[in-house]
């Protein structure tokens, strides 16, 4: 699967390197501010951290001997401390234990791609909610086990797509509200290295990092970042939905859709009459994955005692995948969404080649209080099966058979195929979907 660079710079190594420097230097500052060191201290340790000189292959490569990367970096941060002030250096990674930077990093840069995710899916929402306005008078095939079914409003079609995405991105950030919270414990989760300091420098680290402070450290209780992931995953799942959705119709011998031309973007190398949807390929392609990779943080989950080995140690390679995935199906939905080509006379053609057969449930329910169910759906399959054997319409062989003739009157049969009464409750429906769609 392919990822834009946006996404990968977000979730790459020196991002993660940069968010682990963010919090020992926001640590500094709290040292600080809770009276254990001076402001010339926390001062000295956060200009530690902040060159941009720090190699962060090599610190990963380290990171691999020790079994964490926090140790080796740990190690430069002093080492350029010193330079300054050796009792600066002393305070460095005071109170923390190496899990504590590597969550909290986590979360830093979770919460800068959640925040990117849901602005792509307001795009998303806001695209589908116009396009189902725009078409909510738009017939189209209903299509159900892959075959013609009764005639829909593609417009409440749409809306649906609008209200999945919805959910979706509130449940994704409802989980990132909970989840994305500071991690400061220390060694065993009781921050006894800070004696009765512990929560205030908890409460300023958390202040200088906005992040929520949560009850207490969850080092070995993974629930809410794995409810999170769960959530992304459910969401990249209905994306995928809509994706199979517009592809199919796509489809050459459908054609009621086609994604927006761009100039390089959906030819073939072999066939140039070709225009892929290959914003839904982009999309599917990261629902096919997260699935499997939900699974792996949810088998990582029974960690040991107050901090685990190699459980939480194997989250953020899945993190990473499954979380540029989301990212990239966004984006792909967001210009597929604000591109989408709608073929209104194809939806028509299409309906019109079924000679009326979909209409063939409105026709049994009606006949029914005067036949019985049997003997309506039975006369119904009679009416079908000449319908497809001659090449007529449905309705036509209808007004000509004697029993239908003395169950109903002309103007009810009329009603029975006007399509706008095939619609139902579409608009009462679509509005529904559609409320709170600027949100």
């Amino acid at each position: 699967m392919n990822s834009s660079d946006d996404s990968l710079n977000v979730l790459s190594l020196e991002q993660r390197l940069k968010a682990m420097l963010v919090v020992e230097a926001a640590l500094a500052v709290a040292l600080n501010k809770s009276g254990i060191i001076s402001q010339e201290h926390a001062a000295a340790i956060s200009e530690a951290c902040t060159s941009d000189s720090f190699d962060a292959d090599a610190i990963n490569v380290e990171g691999l001997k020790s079994g964490t990367s926090v140790i080796p970096l740990v190690k430069e941060i002093i080492a350029r401390a010193c330079s300054k002030s050796e009792e600066a250096a002393f305070y460095i990674h005071f109170g923390a234990t190496s899990q504590d930077i590597m969550d909290t990093a986590t979360v830093l840069q979770l919460k800068e791609v959640v925040n990117r995710i849901s602005r792509q899916l307001l795009s998303v929402e806001s695209a589908f909610a116009s396009l189902a306005e725009k078409h909510a008078k738009t017939v189209a095939l209903g299509r159900t086990l892959l075959q013609p079914g009764a005639p829909i409003s593609f417009g409440l079609k749409i809306a649906s797509w609008k209200a999945a995405v919805n959910r979706g991105r509130q449940r994704m950030e409802t989980s990132a509200s909970s989840a994305l919270v500071l991690q400061f414990g220390g060694a065993v989760g009781n921050l006894s290295s800070l004696n009765e300091k512990g929560m205030e420098v908890a409460k300023h680290l958390a202040e200088e990092l906005e992040l929520p402070l949560p009850d207490a450290p969850w080092h070995a209780h993974r629930d809410r970042l794995v409810d999170l992931a769960s959530a992304t995953g459910v969401l990249v799942g209905s994306l995928g939905k809509i994706a199979r959705d517009i592809s199919l119709h796509c489809q050459g011998e459908v054609g009621e859709l086609r994604e927006g031309l761009t100039p390089g973007k959906g030819g073939s190398s072999a066939m140039p009459h070709k225009r892929n949807p290959v914003g839904c390929m982009q999309v599917l392609a990261a629902a096919n994955q997260a699935p499997g990779l939900v699974s792996s943080l949810l088998s990582a989950m029974p960690q040991e005692h107050e901090r685990g080995l190699g459980g939480w140690q194997s989250e953020w390679p899945t993190l990473k995948v499954l979380f540029a995935g989301a990212e990239l199906a966004s984006a792909a939905m967001a210009e597929v969404s604000e591109g989408l080509e709608v073929d209104v006379a194809r939806m028509k053609a299409n309906l019109d080649a079924t000679q009326e057969l979909v209409f063939s449930e409105r026709l049994s329910s009606a006949l029914l209080p005067k036949l019985g169910r049997l003997e309506a759906q039975k006369l119904v399959g009679n009416l079908v099966t000449r319908s497809i054997g001659q090449g007529r319409r449905l309705s036509e062989l209808a007004s000509e058979e004697p029993i239908i003739q003395s169950a109903l009157d002309e103007d009810s049969l009329e009603r029975l195929f006007d399509i706008e009464q095939a619609l139902g409750s579409s608009e009462e429906l679509l509005i529904r979907l559609l409320k709170g769609k600027r949100s």
